[in-house]
Parts: structure tokens; sequence; C-alpha cells
């Protein structure tokens, strides 16, 4: 197994009674390092669960990567607009730096799970009481940054027809496009279609930032120039029994010689969140070259394995600083966590795990309909 150390101080930061928003959890951080000073953007909240309060995204810097300050207000806050997608919250965020500024993927929901003054649950449009959070509706959104004071919002990226998450950018153009990994899904984690349906990582490319999905809900069989329909494709899907229930992007792919080192995170059915490693062709990133069959970090210590949700490790980004990665991670849906490893030791981890027969080597969009229906 690779060997991954945790920094023996962990979690690096957690809820904070200082903080009016942030007192009930710090956990799942987006990182990038300019240089100088690591950014960190972590999602907190209040009292969210009991009836009140917002899921934000926090801001805190640092100069060594451990020891973070927290800005005293929000970086992000739900839009004031309740005609947009991330009026109830906004979360997860992974961060990729872009032509020098700072693009901020982060999943929202329309509505939260906030009581009105009458302690009655906000109700959806068609009824449903809080449907973003009874059926797990979400689509993801850009930000961008270029100095950490200011932020806009550019809109979503993912379809309205579907629950997305776990989108992370490419750091770079790809033959002229913009790429992205995300996970797309029509269920909840823990119901029974997502048994039948596992969550599975795509690969979407596109022309411009905010065009990686289609607003249409049907495609006509007739639409022959192709209009609406995403350059969108599987890329990797749970095949191991700690994958069985969903697989995601992890933090932003890194560029090596080798290929695209990625990261990613698996659920399997016990609900137990471990991390695994692929490596994907630098040119043609719907290749896989290698996975490993092996998660190469699971839960293990104490704070690990107890908490708001039990056995949870959720790596959001993966930042590469003298040739050692640094991992950040979410603990039980409570903390952040830190680990490292060296890139070297990665990359050489990963390459033992190529297929042997290179018409295996990945997918280019040639494979079956029966083998990657699921």
């Amino acid at each position: 197994m690779l060997k991954i150390r945790r920094y023996k101080n962990n979690p690096i930061l957690g809820p904070n009674p200082n903080l009016p928003w942030g007192r009930d959890e710090a956990r799942n951080p987006g990182v990038v390092f300019d240089g100088s000073k690591f950014h960190m953007l972590f999602t907190a909240s209040t009292d969210l669960y009991r009836g009140g309060g917002d899921m934000v995204l926090g801001y805190a810097q640092s100069s060594d990567g451990i020891n973070f300050e927290c800005a005293p207000e929000p970086f992000l806050r739900p839009s004031a607009n309740p005609d947009e997608f991330d009026h109830g919250t906004v979360e997860d965020s992974r961060i990729t730096e872009f032509e020098g500024k700072y693009y901020i993927a982060y999943a929202g929901r329309s509505l939260n799970i906030k009581k009105d003054a009458d302690g009655i649950r906000r109700v959806g449009p068609n009824g449903n009481m809080s449907p973003t959070w009874t059926e797990n509706f979400r689509r993801v959104g850009l930000a961008v940054t270029s100095d950490w004071q200011k932020v806009d919002r550019l809109g979503p990226v993912t379809s309205e027809h579907l629950s997305d998450a776990n989108v992370a950018l490419f750091p770079e153009k790809i033959n002229g496009k913009y790429a992205m990994l995300h996970r797309p899904t029509l269920c909840l984690p823990w119901t029974l279609p997502l048994i039948y349906n596992p969550g599975a990582i795509w690969i979407a490319f596109s022309d411009n930032m905010s065009c990686y999905a289609s607003d249409a809900r049907e495609m006509p069989w007739n639409m022959q120039d192709g209009r609406d329909i995403p350059d969108d494709h599987l890329l990797i899907k749970p095949e191991y029994e700690w994958e069985k229930l969903k697989i995601g992007a992890s933090g932003v792919p890194i560029p090596t010689d080798d290929g695209w080192l990625t990261f990613y995170h698996a659920v399997d059915r016990d609900g137990v969140y471990r991390v695994g490693l692929m490596l994907l062709d630098r040119n043609d990133p719907r290749k896989v070259i290698a996975r490993s069959p092996q998660p190469v970090m699971e839960p293990q210590e104490s704070y690990e394995l107890n908490g708001l949700y039990p056995k949870c490790i959720f790596p959001c980004a993966n930042v590469v600083v003298d040739n050692e990665i640094f991992i950040y991670y979410g603990i039980v849906d409570l903390y952040c966590g830190l680990a490292t490893v060296g890139l070297r030791e990665a990359l050489d981890y990963v390459l033992q795990f190529r297929p042997k027969n290179k018409a295996a080597s990945g997918w280019t969009g040639e494979k079956k309909l029966e083998e990657v229906c699921v």
C-alpha cells in the first residue's frame, strides 16, 4: 500500500466557537498554493441541522500549509436570489489555478433545511419537503477570484436535470478545450437506485468555462448536428468492493510527464469512504493508463472512525510543493485534515498497475453499451 503520512496533529481545522457561521463544522477543504501562501475554502455551518443557519464556504490562509488563520466572514454565502441554484447552500469546493485566476467549483442546492418562522420546513415547487435534501439534488457552479477578496459567480456548469457533484477542473486546456471531472447521478447516495446504478466519474469538455452541460431534458433521436449534446464521457465506474456505491473526483488532477495523477474517493455499501488513485493519459485523459485495485488511504485514526459521519475521509485538494503532495481532506463531516506523500512515490506506485494488454488501457468512447450500463 502506498505510504501516505498523516500530519501528527490532525485535524488542522475544525468547528470554531468564535465564528458565528462556523461553530458546528469546518470540513472538506479545497486548497491552492500560490508560491508563498496556501489558500483554503472549507464547508462551514452553524445550527443548520437544527433548523437555522446557512452552509457557507469559509476562507483561511497559511504560510506553511499547516497552521491556517480563518477570515472573520464567509468567503461565499448562498445566493440571495431565490431563483438561483445555490440559494440554499454552498459547499465542498475544489480550486484550480488557471491563467492567473483561481476557479472555484462548488456544489449548490436551491433550498436548505432551515425552518420558516412557523416551524415548517421550506417546501419545494412540487410539494416535497426540502427537496434538495430529501432528493439530494445538487448542481455545481463556478466562481472566480484573483485576490481572495472579491469573488464573482459564473453560474452552474452542470445540468439542472441531474444531481451532480465532485467537479474538478483540469489546470490547463486539453486539445484546445477546457476539461472537468464530475459525478452525475439521478438518486440519493443512500437509496436503492444507487445500488443498481452506482455513481461514476465522467469527464466533460467545453469550448468555454460556462457550457459543460445541456439545458435540454429530452434528447431527440433525430438530432443530427449534435446540438445540446454535451461532450461528456464515462471515465471510470465502480469495479471493486470498496467502490461499490459511488466514486467521485477528489482534488484537481496533477500534471506530470507520466500523465494526470488523479486521486478519487470511493464509498462501499457500508458507507465507508476510502481514497483511490489513477493515472490518465496527458493528451487524452479519457484514457486510464493505470488504476490501483486497492485504496491508497482509508479511515484508521480515532478521529477518522468517530464523528458526525464515522469512517469518512473526503479529499478535496492535492497540492504539490517541492515534489511533495499535500492531501487536504474532510474528516467525518466535521474537520479538515492533512496528509502527505511524495509525488514520485505516488507515480511509481500507480504505474505498477498498468494493464498488460494495451488495448485495455483506457476508454475513448468505443466500449459496447453493455459495458457501461450498470
